[in-house]
């Protein structure tokens, strides 16, 4: 009896594991996506199926997304999903984007392959292992350089790694969501065959896997010193370029100050969509790579603009310093950040006109926006004048916070650009109210100024001041606003001069070193450092 019991055990045992066996040996490769110039291949287990894709398409201004969407499922049960999207630029190069959903409670092992190159010549963009520092707000982002260039014979392609993520969301009472990426693991050991290029890796429940390469029938970059120099740069500047890339936008390491929290949590953080980077060094080194990335940047932030409502950027994770001092949570608007991608916006469409085909000015579309906010009251009222808050969720029920004074000159510059397009009095009447605002409060005990001579940050909806200011920001805002004055044909503000020479002493007296922006700034007034003091 005990003799048929075992080898019915063992033969069970047997069966299971030549099952277990066939599926993560046995393979079924599937090709999912293919042009003149290479294929891409989804592998999967034996009894996995990928399924026919479903295709959508759609334009940002010039730039063209393909959409292939294929369920995964297994003997006929839906488990997860693999998505393609090929983007076309308006210069001629293309993103290929993928993403692997796996939805079921079984771990899948997966290799997606670019093929069909033909002879390849492999550059790593990791020639050495640099330490990544800790950052008292972000902890450490131990992500590297993407996989490298590769020249086959249709152009470049340059390889992102693979990221591995589960989607993490704090809901709240009032209908919105907190979203946050969780990363797992960065793939960085990719496979170069004779004419291809393997990715491999495992899914676990809930996991989503994400890869990107950028690929052109030029030279990526004019030079291989060009290359190199921003190899070096991107190993050692970690913060300032972009490595893990989705067709819905960069994805960046996110301070400790989050809901939900995890010391691994990466977002879509407005402030890194626009990739002034790439736009500062295709000023000074043209490449077809930095114009890529830039074109790309405008495609992230159009869909991003587009998926909330064509109104505004908002930020889709929450705050937890926000939330504590003002019951502030996701999503809700920053109006730095958003000042900066409208300006970037139009200065990209300005420079790149003939691969940029934008419709409206983004200046006044967000000037709009910072209008609606005023109407509904998210002001601090200063006299005959006000300020606009920093940040906005848009629920009456929610306080009203502070009022920086950088994050007003933003909101200022923002305005007075919008006049400056449009001659529309009802920008130029918000502005002055803003100015009005800003000056009152200067003449309250000793206003923005301090006693070091340095500036207050912030003005609280009590009309104190409080909190210490940045050592460049605001001086380079108030010396951009008296520009801008001056480009309209008006006078300069006397209280920003003020303002700019209190900063000004301050920043000598204790020593700070100007950068290079406020050096410029104060070039073009003709007032040198030694000058201001």
């Amino acid at each position: 009896m005990w003799k048929k019991i075992v080898a019915a055990v063992t033969l069970i045992l047997v069966v299971a594991a030549l099952i277990v066996a066939a599926f993560v040996f046995l393979k079924n490769e599937t090709q999912v996506y293919a042009s003149e110039k290479f294929s891409v291949s989804v592998t999967v287990p034996l009894f996995m199926k990928v399924e026919e894709a479903e295709i959508t398409e759609r334009s940002i201004e010039n730039v063209i997304d393909i959409i292939h969407t294929r369920k995964l499922s297994l003997l006929g049960f839906d488990i997860g999903a693999f998505e393609l999207t090929e983007r076309t630029l308006g210069n001629g190069s293309q993103f290929i984007f993928e993403r692997v959903i796996n939805e079921s409670f079984i771990p899948l092992p997966l290799v997606t392959a670019v093929q069909e190159l033909g002879e390849i010549n492999h550059k790593d963009w990791n020639p050495v292992v640099v330490e990544h520092e800790y950052h008292k707000d972000f902890g450490t982002d131990p992500t590297v350089n993407p996989f490298g260039k590769i020249e086959f014979e249709g152009g470049d392609i340059l390889q992102g790694n693979v990221y591995i993520s589960t989607q993490m969301i704090e809901e709240y009472e009032n209908g919105d969501s907190s979203y946050v990426r969780e990363l797992q693991e960065e793939v960085r050991e990719l496979e170069l065959k004779d004419d291809s290029i393997e990715k491999s890796f495992w899914l676990k429940k809930d996991e989503i896997a994400e890869s990107w390469l950028l690929v052109s029938e030029e030279d990526l970059f004019d030079s291989a010193e060009v290359e190199d120099d921003w190899i070096d740069f991107a190993l050692h500047n970690q913060t300032q370029q972009l490595n893990w890339l989705t067709s819905d936008g960069p994805f960046t390491k996110l301070p400790h100050s989050l809901e939900p929290y995890t010391p691994m949590g990466y977002g879509r953080a407005i402030g890194r969509f626009e990739d002034n980077i790439s736009l500062r060094w295709n000023a000074d080194t043209p490449s077809v790579f930095f114009e890529s990335m830039i074109l790309n940047s405008r495609a992230n932030l159009i869909n991003y603009f587009e998926e909330y409502d064509g109104t505004r950027w908002p930020t889709e994770y929450t705050s937890t310093w926000l939330k504590d001092s003002y019951g502030i949570t996701a999503t809700y608007v920053d109006t730095r950040f958003n000042e900066y991608v409208a300006f970037y916006l139009d200065q990209t469409a300005e420079l790149y006109d003939a691969d940029i085909d934008q419709e409206d000015f983004a200046v006044e579309i967000y000037a709009d926006y910072l209008l609606s906010r005023i109407e509904v009251g998210e002001t601090i009222e200063a006299g005959e004048g006000f300020l606009i808050v920093d940040y906005f969720d848009e629920d009456p029920e929610t306080p009203i916070t502070h009022a920086s004074l950088n994050h007003e000159l933003g909101c200022l510059k923002i305005l007075l650009a919008a006049y400056g397009n449009t001659e529309d009095d009802k920008y130029l009447n918000a502005a002055s109210n803003i100015v009005q605002g800003i000056e009152y409060l200067g003449e309250q005990d000793g206003g923005w100024i301090r006693e070091s001579g340095d500036l207050w940050y912030q003005v609280n909806p009590d009309g104190t001041f409080e909190g210490n200011d940045y050592p460049h920001l605001t001086l380079i805002d108030l010396l951009e606003t008296q520009e801008l004055f001056e480009e309209l044909g008006m006078e300069q503000n006397n209280y920003f001069n003020e303002l700019i020479d209190s900063k000004l002493g301050y920043i000598e007296a204790v020593d700070i070193q100007l950068n290079d922006k406020a050096i410029e700034l104060l070039n073009n007034r003709n007032i040198s450092y030694s000058e201001a003091s």
